[in-house]
């Protein structure tokens, strides 16, 4: 499946990835920046997701090979979930060269260029950070996260500006454009202050990566800036990172005030996908929280 279904647009995509299931999101407790890893059930969701989604060719959803840059927060239970993603298409390229003795790369991630970004952390939630919604409405009997936000933690305003960022850098990788409409093959990732120091790095990380780039050559450490291909039926992208977030994000891609996000609930290890219709200005969701590949032995896992 190399080229996307013109039934289904010719337009890029972006898979929306929420991590496995934790010991918190399983018990209900808001879990923003605490770092709490995959439960068992968690990772065995992973592996559902990587072999019946990523890994298999005999569905319309994701469109493998087309998958060029993955996006992923920087705590482990996005982390861990996005191994799996990776260790089951590295795997399936060992198979398929055993069987085949060709050679030839089926797996996405034997060449995406993969970010870590601190702007697709989850929601901080402040004081609430660890307590359920049955625990926090018996003080606040009408409190709504998206409505009244958090004590101490996040706006969903300063969530959605996150989210922002990480869309403009798509949208922009995705139209082959920087932020000013001017055609180009490299960006510079959007950055939080912990991230990157000064402006000056940011410029000699790029002159590098041009450097690199000009002898065919990238050095691992080169991670402030993306390249763009130049098929432009290569752009799709891949997110890893959490419910909340998502949420916005989503909310955010279809140029809506974040708060919308309340509407567009997320299960973990879920995958959804937006993309464009008719101009690659008219985004879209074309499908949401689908989770049939979580279903084994007539139990959903996780």
């Amino acid at each position: 499946m190399t080229t996307p279904s013109t039934v289904h647009s010719p337009y890029p995509r972006v898979y929306l990835v929420r991590h496995g299931t934790t010991e918190w999101s399983q018990n209900g407790r808001h879990t923003g920046l605490t770092d709490v890893p995959l439960l068992p059930s968690g990772v065995e969701q992973a592996k559902l997701l990587s072999s019946r989604i990523f890994e298999n060719r005999y569905q319309d959803m994701v469109h493998i090979d087309n998958i060029s840059l993955v996006l992923v927060s920087p705590l482990q239970r996005a982390q861990q979930t996005y191994e799996q993603l990776r260790l089951g298409g590295l795997a399936k390229e060992r198979r398929h060269e055993e069987e085949t003795h060709h050679g030839h790369p089926t797996s996405c991630f034997l060449r995406t260029q993969a970010r870590t970004t601190s702007l697709l952390t989850e929601w901080d939630y402040g004081d609430y950070e660890g307590m359920t919604t049955k625990e926090i409405l018996k003080t606040r009997p009408d409190w709504s996260l998206f409505g009244d936000n958090v004590p101490n933690g996040e706006t969903v305003e300063q969530v959605a500006a996150r989210a922002d960022a990480i869309i403009e850098l798509i949208h922009n990788y995705q139209r082959g454009q920087d932020s000013q409409g001017r055609e180009t093959r490299v960006l510079k990732m959007p950055f939080t202050g912990q991230e990157l120091n000064t402006q000056k790095d940011l410029q000699e990380n790029i002159a590098r990566k041009e450097e690199e780039e000009e002898k065919g050559e990238l050095s691992k450490s080169s991670r402030t800036v993306v390249r763009i291909p130049e098929n432009a039926g290569l752009r799709d992208v891949l997110v890893v990172a959490h419910g909340h977030f998502l949420r916005v994000f989503a909310a955010r891609w279809l140029r809506m005030d974040g708060i919308q996000g309340k509407n567009l609930v997320l299960d973990t290890a879920s995958v959804s996908v937006l993309g464009y219709e008719h101009t690659l200005e008219e985004r879209v969701i074309k499908v949401w929280n689908q989770g049939n590949h979580l279903w084994k032995d007539n139990t959903r896992i996780g």
